[in-house]
């Protein structure tokens, strides 16, 4: 099963007459951008989830929940593996899951060049127990009963106590991609 990360996996959602959005876990994906030890840092996590209803003729009624599991994470380096998903890091032992729940979604201009309209999906994410404001920018484009959505969402780590330990300036911001494939 995939957890859809921090957010975007809720990025689409169908009218009240209509079902909500079913996730394509295989063609979907939840990737990071990061830095340690001045050099890039990328990797993804297998493991998500999304509910999500959106219709851009009611974004009113629109909301994004995803979640991702956070021991899914890798980064083809086990040694960051096991600081991103140990106790000073994502703490996934104790802390399974980040989870974004949008409040609202809007029509937006400031995405990243792609297809489809831009929204932005403001909300809440919880990583380690701790809860912040967070936004997620998407482009999404919907074809008959398939929608594919492109976007980002930073994450500042020293707003969830990520990295508290020994982590210095590694890893203080992330950049989290999402690509979701929905179809109802």
């Amino acid at each position: 099963m995939k957890f859809l990360p921090l957010g975007l996996a809720a990025l689409i959602a169908a009218p009240a007459a209509a079902s909500d959005w079913q996730l394509d876990p295989e063609a979907s994906s939840v990737e990071f951008v990061t830095e340690a030890f001045g050099r890039d840092v990328t990797g993804s996590f297998s493991n998500f989830e999304a509910d999500i209803r959106l219709d851009p003729a009611d974004l009113a009624n629109a909301r994004i929940e995803g979640r991702v599991d956070v021991e899914s994470g890798d980064t083809g380096n086990p040694q960051y593996n096991s600081e991103m998903t140990g106790g000073d890091g994502l703490d996934a032992e104790n802390h399974p899951f980040a989870v974004f729940t949008s409040t609202n979604v809007r029509p937006a201009s400031d995405c990243a060049e792609g297809e489809g309209d831009c929204y932005r999906a403001d909300g809440m994410l919880t990583l380690r127990d701790a809860e912040q404001p967070a936004a997620l920018l998407f482009r999404l484009l919907i074809s008959g009963n398939r929608a594919v959505a492109d976007g980002e969402l930073e994450i500042a780590r020293d707003d969830f106590g990520v990295g508290a330990g020994n982590w210095g300036s590694a890893a203080r911001s992330v950049r989290v991609q999402l690509h979701i494939e929905a179809s109802r």
